[in-house]
């Protein structure tokens, strides 16, 4: 399969946004809280909050080795309009693991009082400011800060890990702080966005299509504006860490040619030359001695099923390769 490499969509004050909301980030005191919520041999859950973007109180978990032994930390998060469930297996794998719902969603669905009624992807859709990806991109970037910092020396290096909804905040949070050794990360979603809307009929993206046909046409262009600040394709390229990428070439919520522009920025990292924002938001990054190890995994098993009357049927979900990785990631 090719990779193309469409051009950029970005803001021009793509930069200066990003490291306005980084530096606002940086400045809401983590205040984090936990309690013990359960355990099994060698191993301890504690339930977690912290205060993220806008000082909303965000909801996870981290799951670790009581030991303290160097063990790699995985951080994941959802799928689009579910919540973070406890990866006890990840753990027996030899990982400590940090979990976490963004705003709006699972534990944390009070940290997002007023979701719009079109749809989560249109909330705040009025500004890039206001837009509920901003929060979200930020939520779970404080929790993978907030795992590495609770779990000290016991982090032997951090893997950024989703799929869909969580894979598309996981590498626009690893591309603004370069927390992460390695990002896996499987169908992730929003990216491409001008494409997605013409091309998928679900999900997110289809929460924006109803939004639009009650709206005039001059609408989509005014939406497509706030939407290019929160493509995974403008941040790609300032991944600097080994990659793992699923595509899923039988998927109607993120499409293929969705995964395979997003693959072909990753592929050609951004150079570090530009305004003072840009480079103030590269700065965060750690210069790369050469091209980060990217591979891309093509997924299309369609998922056997019993259906109602108990014969075989093909649900044509997308099978997660990333997170098979990321169980084994240690």
């Amino acid at each position: 399969m090719s990779t193309p490499r469409p051009p950029l969509s970005r803001p021009v004050d793509f930069f200066e946004f990003w490291s306005t909301t980084i530096d606002e980030l940086d400045r809401t005191p983590p205040a984090v809280e936990f309690q013990a919520a359960g355990a099994r041999v060698g191993l301890e859950l504690e339930r977690l909050s912290f205060a993220s973007l806008g000082g909303a109180r965000i909801h996870g978990y981290l799951l670790h080795w009581v030991d303290g032994k160097p063990r790699p930390l995985v951080v994941h998060g959802h799928g689009y309009g579910g919540r973070s469930t406890t990866k006890w297996r990840w753990a027996r794998a030899g990982l400590n693991v940090v979990g976490v719902d963004v705003r709006g969603w699972g534990r944390s669905r009070a940290a997002l009082p007023s979701p719009s009624r079109s749809g989560y992807v249109l909330t705040g859709i009025e500004s890039p400011e206001r837009h509920v990806l901003r929060g979200a991109v930020c939520d779970y970037l404080r929790a993978a800060r907030v795992g590495r910092e609770l779990l000290g020396a016991a982090v032997a290096r951090t893997v950024l890990q989703g799929w869909s909804f969580a894979g598309g905040l996981a590498l626009m949070a690893e591309a603004l702080a370069g927390t992460g050794d390695l990002l896996a990360v499987a169908v992730p979603s929003f990216g491409w966005a001008e494409g997605r809307r013409l091309l998928a009929s679900s999900g997110s993206a289809g929460e924006i299509n109803r939004y639009l046909e009650r709206r005039p046409e001059h609408a989509a262009e005014d939406l497509m504006v706030v939407l290019r600040y929160f493509d995974p394709v403008n941040f790609a390229g300032l991944v600097r860490c080994a990659t793992l990428v699923g595509v899923g070439l039988v998927d109607e919520v993120v499409l293929a040619p969705c995964g395979c522009r997003l693959f072909g920025h990753l592929m050609r990292p951004a150079r570090t030359h530009g305004s003072a924002h840009q480079l103030d938001l590269a700065a965060r990054l750690s210069p790369p001695a050469q091209p980060p190890l990217v591979r891309r995994v093509q997924v299309a098993v369609p998922v056997p099923r019993r259906g109602a009357d108990g014969g075989r049927c093909n649900d044509r979900r997308t099978r997660s390769a990333p997170t098979a990785a990321a169980d084994i990631g240690g």
